[in-house]
């Protein structure tokens, strides 16, 4: 396995990154959310937001990919994001809806990703063609899942106009604040094809190892990290 991981061709995305198709607006009005799977391309006044329909807070997991859709551990997941989400009593996307229309990018409020963290959700949203999710603020813990699956994160609304008229945006729009793994991880398009190019040797990350050790870790290591910097794999051809 690690020989053949040392052959597969793993290349870092381009600088810049243009994101072509729709974006869907994740309001709290249904009847909005099913104008636009109906193929309407909502107006968004990006210098005037108080003008915009008001967008969905507090998106869970849950609500992107309810606990019975996550059964499904392939591909078929991108027949259901967003399936759990509720506006007002409603639930208005049903399954294929999000993928038949067309998007790149999906736009919500406040906490987007709350609850569990399942990775099951951003797959989906990315199996259904989402490359771009954008929120006033994303929990922690759904920005890694989007992350390491390779669906870019931004908190930046300007970025709305940039993709509908089809501009080129630098990749360091999502990268920069990121530590130096992360900053990676988003390049090389996701976790697996960073540690496939770290194996490669084409990346490094910094060394694991417990304080006083000529390691940049400056706190105590669990016995579980002192097992997994042992016998961490550095390159495809160590032995």
């Amino acid at each position: 396995m690690i020989e053949a991981l040392s052959k597969r061709r793993i290349e870092k995305r381009p600088s810049s990154v243009r994101l072509q198709g729709r974006i869907l607006f994740l309001t709290e009005d249904p009847e909005l959310i099913r104008r636009q799977l109906a193929g309407e391309d909502l107006a968004w006044d990006t210098e005037n937001p108080q003008n915009n329909p008001k967008l969905r807070d507090d998106i869970s997991t849950d609500e992107i990919t309810p606990a019975h859709i996550c059964f499904f551990f392939d591909e078929t997941l991108g027949e259901f994001p967003y399936t759990g989400l509720k506006c007002g009593n409603e639930v208005p996307i049903q399954r294929g809806d999000v993928k038949r229309g067309g998007f790149v990018a999906a736009v919500s409020g406040k906490r987007r990703g709350k609850g569990s963290s399942r990775e099951q959700s951003p797959y989906a949203e990315l199996c259904a063609g989402i490359k771009l999710v954008i929120a006033e603020n994303i929990e922690r813990i759904y920005k890694q899942n989007c992350q390491n699956l390779g669906v870019l994160t931004s908190t930046d609304f300007s970025l709305i106009d940039k993709v509908r008229s089809g501009q080129e945006i630098p990749l360091s729009q999502f990268t920069k604040d990121e530590d130096e793994i992360t900053r990676q991880i988003i390049e090389y398009g996701g976790l697996f094809q960073f540690n496939v190019a770290r194996l490669q040797g084409k990346v490094s990350i910094p060394p694991i190892g417990a304080a006083g050790e000529g390691s940049r870790v400056i706190w105590p290591m669990t016995l579980g990290e002192k097992i997994f910097a042992r016998h961490m794999i550095s390159s495809a051809t160590s032995t």
